[in-house]
């Protein structure tokens, strides 16, 4: 039997060593068996990649410390790809074990894999349930930017309701037509000043009865 490797590294040193000193029952076993060695340790392999990006990952998936900024997404992103590439190299895994478990050769036993395979399905749930996190924490993301915003176009929209009136009044004393009947008053000023404060003053009582300051 031949396997090839895409890349440098070795994780099926183990297996030469039970073949070399003759432990357990790998060279009392045929091809079948050491078939099922390999793709033992390959999936062992996908488990040490796992763990690693989990330690990556615990941080981004405790929903209290999400950071709604652009780097804390961008993290949040990276690390899906990462999953997302995982998940597509155990689910070809997984497809090919299915396969075996179909195999009718003789001497050939398909028990071997079910096992390889249930190990497939579990990691795979486990990846799964780290990308329904992290989404959650990119939707989390979403919903407090827009909180933000919606409290900012709150206060501004409330500082124009307040400032509008006032405007309004500023602009029609500010016109210079000579024939405007209160400027003549002796205390139009003080009048004016004293309206514009009672209307800002109740606007903004009006609006903290309502809740719309909190």
């Amino acid at each position: 039997m031949c396997s090839i490797q895409e890349k440098p590294g070795d994780y099926f040193q183990h297996i030469r060593d039970r073949i070399t000193e003759n432990k357990g029952i790998v060279r009392r076993k045929k091809a079948d068996y050491l078939l099922y060695l390999i793709i033992d340790a390959i999936i062992d392999n996908y488990y040490n990649a796992y763990e690693k990006l989990t330690q990556k990952l615990e941080e981004l998936k405790d929903l209290t410390k999400v950071k709604p900024n652009l780097d804390y997404a961008m993290q949040i992103e990276e690390n899906k790809q990462n999953l997302f590439v995982l998940k597509k190299a155990i689910s070809s895994l997984r497809e090919a074990i299915s396969k075996l478990e179909k195999v009718e050769l003789e001497n050939f036993e398909p028990h071997y894999f079910s096992e390889l395979k249930e190990q497939a399905n579990f990691l795979i749930d486990d990846i799964d349930f780290d990308l329904q996190q992290l989404e959650s924490s990119i939707n989390l993301i979403f919903n407090m930017q827009n909180h933000k915003l919606n409290d900012v176009m709150k206060t501004l929209t409330i500082l124009s309701v307040i400032f509008i009136p006032l405007t309004f009044l500023a602009g029609i004393y500010g016109m210079n037509f000579e024939n405007i009947p209160e400027l003549k008053f002796k205390y139009a000023y003080y009048v004016l000043l004293t309206v514009m404060v009672l209307i800002g003053v109740g606007s903004f009582i009006y609006f903290k009865r309502k809740k719309w300051l909190e």
